[in-house]
């Protein structure tokens, strides 16, 4: 779960007109909320402890955008953005300017749902930190000769991380979860798109998403609220406003992708000879199709999280899976647009010791049960890993899953009252910094709107056990998990045939990757 859920206070919503653009009191203290006649959002968090003023730019875009065809694109653009524009001419230009102002860092990020550029200056250059990125995101030259050095530059970026483990795991998993569009999920893009980008290609992405109803502005610290909105309107108010390019919505991913479930097996050699790292995932709410079903996901996500819960309990007290203490064990969720997960895991003792696991299992008195059917400590041998995972999915989605749905009274009011006030000091932490607050804007303004963050609070407490049933009902009991498990490269040679002969697919670079497919699945 992400830190940015945890938030917001209940005020009204109190709209004022001023100077030809929309200003609102938004429900959290010294944040402010602009909207110029353009569609420009302008979001504003003051803070004086520091004479310094964050800005950042940000637009809707990024993997979610992205077609089979034009993948990787928008990271290229995020490139050019930096190699000139109408006042400064080239990157010696834009890299003078940057450093004239005295700004310690900055930077421009492509992420799946969110293409965005930042830095830090000086509160008394607030109005060249700001003229800077208007400058920026309006003007760029986009020169053919820049282009082909950035696709270079790029091109490095994505072809030298992928033969590393954690790439090659996060496209395995990401072509199986999201077989219909995989490359939304993908923000480096297709090497082979980004090979034979022009410069007409990268303008389309300009004139399509980086228009003004696209895009918002986020200015915190010391600054104030008015004299930001006034420069905004100067700066930014001529920016033409275009067609909203989500204005007939996106299409879905797949809710249930997979035909049935799917183990699967990775060497991996940052885990440890003595561990075993499991995950279940699923298919999980996306807030642009079930915004309500994301409350009930975070919720459960604190009861979970309890090192008393009943998933965590019953996940540690079976021997057999070698849990060696309830921290290895978590759930997570987390909130996206379009390309949501939600991954039960744990870490196991690679090497179960069968005589260990004996007094264990005896001093824990009695025999354990999964899937319905008793299991004694010798019934699979002492470095069976497949049949072990299996376990642990058995046990979750046979044991874990029905046991909460089936008692109403799983958790009770004293757990319920205990996670609201959790989510309630969460939220007093995460408002203690203007940063903070900048962070969560931005992040719930792209995902789904910064009224769903305001919001989030009063949401969650309207949460009750039934929706967190109907949660578990629709997007784990009815759904086929992808069950993977990372281990050693020397565990997996020592395991290799059995986990062949128990069905496990091996996750390979060579496999991994959508854009080396002929076809991709529909």
């Amino acid at each position: 779960m992400n830190i940015a859920k945890r938030t917001a206070s209940f005020v009204a919503i109190i709209l004022l007109i001023v100077n030809s653009s929309f200003a609102e009191r938004t429900p959290l203290e010294n944040v402010h909320r602009y909207e110029l006649e353009n569609g420009l959002k302008v979001f504003v968090v003051e803070n004086h402890a520091a004479p310094l003023a964050y800005i950042e730019i940000a637009v809707k875009a990024g993997g979610i955008a992205q077609t089979q065809e034009n993948a990787g694109l928008f990271h290229l653009y995020e490139h050019m953005m930096f190699k000139g524009n109408a006042k400064y001419r080239d990157a010696a230009s834009v890299q003078r300017a940057i450093s004239d102002m005295g700004v310690p860092e900055w930077n421009g990020t492509t992420g799946a749902e969110c293409v965005n550029y930042f830095f830090t200056v000086p509160s008394k250059l607030l109005r060249e930190g700001m003229e800077f990125w208007s400058y920026a995101i309006r003007e760029p030259l986009l020169d053919e000769a820049e282009l082909e050095r950035e696709k270079k530059v790029v091109l490095a970026e994505i072809e030298g991380t992928l033969s590393e483990p954690g790439t090659v795991y996060r496209y395995s998993v990401q072509k199986m979860l999201f077989p219909k569009f995989p490359w939304r999920c993908d923000p480096s893009g297709s090497p082979d798109v980004v090979r034979g980008a022009t410069v007409s290609d990268i303008r389309a992405i300009q004139k399509t998403y980086y228009v003004p109803n696209n895009a918002a502005l986020f200015v915190a610290g010391d600054v104030m609220p008015d004299e930001v909105h006034a420069l905004a309107q100067e700066l930014y108010g001529s920016w033409e406003r275009s067609d909203d390019p989500w204005r007939e919505g996106i299409e879905a991913q797949l809710n249930n992708p997979l035909p049935h479930v799917t183990f699967c097996v990775m060497p991996y050699e940052q885990i440890s000879p003595q561990l075993a790292q499991v995950s279940v995932m699923y298919r999980a709410p996306d807030a642009g199709f079930d915004e309500k079903a994301t409350y009930a996901a975070d919720m459960l996500g604190y009861f979970f999280d309890d090192p008393q819960s009943v998933y965590v309990q019953t996940m540690t007290r079976i021997p057999l899976l070698g849990i060696p203490d309830a921290q290895y064990v978590w759930e997570s969720y987390l909130t996206t647009r379009a390309t949501s997960t939600l991954n039960f895991g744990a870490l196991l003792v690679a090497a179960l010791d069968v005589h260990e696991a004996n007094v264990a299992h005896g001093e824990r008195g009695g025999t354990e049960r999964a899937g319905g059917e008793a299991k004694g400590v010798n019934s699979l041998p002492p470095y069976d890993l497949p049949s072990r995972v299996k376990l642990f999915y058995e046990t979750l989605t046979e044991q874990v899953v029905p046991r909460v749905v089936s008692n109403k009274n799983t958790f009770s009011k004293k757990q319920f009252k205990r996670v609201y006030q959790k989510i309630t000091d969460n939220f007093i932490e995460d408002a203690e910094t203007a940063s903070r607050v900048k962070s969560n804007l931005r992040f719930w303004w792209t995902t789904v709107s910064d009224e769903y963050y305001y919001g989030y609070l009063d949401n969650m407490m309207k949460v009750t056990k039934k929706d967190i049933d109907n949660f578990l009902t629709e997007y784990v009991a009815s759904k086929n998990a992808l069950v993977t498990v990372l281990v050693n490269p020397a565990v997996y040679e020592m395991q290799k045939r059995a986990f062949a002969d128990a069905g496990f697919l091996l996750m390979s670079a060579e496999r991994a990757f959508w854009y080396n497919d002929g076809e991709v699945a529909q």
